[in-house]
């Protein structure tokens, strides 16, 4: 009895393999992590991201402002992609607000900050890589002047680049760099203003547009 059991194993064997090996592939996610499936017209996002600014003299701007911020945004692409080579992209509109704005040298005050435009031009993502630039204005309204004998509600504007690297489907990592400025507008007799070096990270969520 044994010696048929053994005998009858490579049979078993022989004739089930081909039966496993034939079972359809499961169904593939209709959800990507590829990030050109999320930027898209009409597509929506929301992005929130922190990280310390290093105050520099450049121009005429007091040097030696250290803090640390905090943003919120919300965007939508608006167009499809244009422009030529690396150069191309989609155009997105968003609106920021900054309710942490924390100074901590020369002293120490804190603000918040609204800016309702931000252009974003997003690039042509690669796989889960998406990067993009940015130009932004807007406000900041703080306890104390900024810089010191001058005002507490001053105008902001920023140049930036960041890249979004996505985990999960809609859902990425950012990292970014801003060249920020806080100035009067020349509303004074002096404007010494700020310009700083600002690194951020955070996270955003991308919508598909309905």
């Amino acid at each position: 009895m044994r010696v048929a059991t053994v005998l009858a194993l490579p049979l078993v064997v022989l004739f089930t393999t081909p039966a496993v090996a034939q079972r359809p592939a499961a169904e593939p996610s209709s959800e990507t992590l590829e990030a050109a499936s999320r930027l898209q017209v009409a597509a929506t996002e929301w992005m929130i991201a922190a990280g310390p600014a290093r105050g520099i003299a450049l121009f005429h701007s007091t040097a030696g402002h250290n803090y640390v911020m905090l943003s919120a945004s919300w965007g939508r692409i608006l167009s499809e992609p244009k422009g030529p080579g690396v150069l191309r992209g989609r155009f997105q509109w968003a609106f920021e607000v900054v309710p942490v704005y924390a100074q901590f040298a020369p002293d120490t005050t804190f603000g918040v900050g609204v800016t309702p435009i931000v252009w974003r031009w997003n690039f042509e993502p690669r796989g889960r890589v998406a990067t993009y630039a940015e130009l932004a204005g807007g406000a900041l309204f703080s306890r104390d002047p900024i810089p010191r004998e001058t005002t507490t509600a001053n105008f902001t504007a920023h140049l930036g680049y960041g890249i979004r690297y996505f985990v999960r489907p809609g859902q990425a990592l950012v990292a970014g760099y801003r060249f920020h400025h806080i100035s009067n507008g020349n509303r004074l007799e002096r404007n010494p203003g700020v310009n700083a070096h600002v690194i951020q990270f955070g996270w955003t969520l991308m919508r598909r547009g309905g």
